[in-house]
């Protein structure tokens, strides 16, 4: 049971809330009516941001489809080409002491980073390459079927790059700080 007096207080209250907007003497020109609206949308744009959400999950892998036929691969195409290399100082042998070398040819309109993205290898290590990139920008003006070699340790961390240019290949070396420095 409500007791007498509480909802003449609570009437009361209301009133004075609605009323509130009267007595703000900025928005004079406005009418009761477009002022009580202007606070009434604020209140709910700071509930909107207020409100908690559930936490994001990131993006959604879509499954492989069986497609027409006619769908371009967005993945750059893996190979190993070690048994048929013909100057093996020309690039970097398979494994040595700080991981194993993958071949990976740019596909058209590919960015290394998406080549990363696309290979689950950490798109940061590209950032912190590009740091140290040179000004003949050789990871920024990657070129389709261009040759790129990455190297991963034992734990999937990215330990080298090497780019093939038209001056030759250019290395890309990750230092006990995990900062990477270029060599030619």
């Amino acid at each position: 049971m409500i007791p007498e007096g509480s909802s003449s207080r609570s009437q009361s209250v209301l009133s004075k809330i609605w009323h509130v907007t009267d007595n703000l003497r900025f928005m004079d020109p406005l009418p009761p009516a477009h002022r009580r609206g202007i606070i009434l949308a604020l209140i709910v744009m700071l509930l909107a941001f207020l409100w908690p959400s559930s936490p994001s999950v990131g993006p959604a892998s879509r499954p492989a489809q069986q497609g027409s036929g006619n769908e371009v691969p967005l993945q750059a195409d893996i190979y190993n080409n070690d048994s048929n290399q013909s100057d093996p100082s020309s690039s970097p042998p398979a494994a040595d002491s700080q991981g194993e070398w993958r071949s990976f040819q740019i596909a058209s309109g590919q960015t290394l980073a998406q080549l990363f993205r696309d290979n689950n290898l950490p798109v940061n290590d590209v950032f912190a390459m590009a740091q140290v990139e040179g000004d003949d920008k050789p990871l920024s003006t990657l070129r389709t079927g261009q040759n790129v070699k990455i190297r991963e340790d034992d734990q999937g961390v990215v330990t080298g790059l090497t780019v093939e240019t038209d001056n030759g290949p250019i290395l890309f070396t990750r230092q006990p700080d995990g900062s990477f420095i270029r060599a030619r």
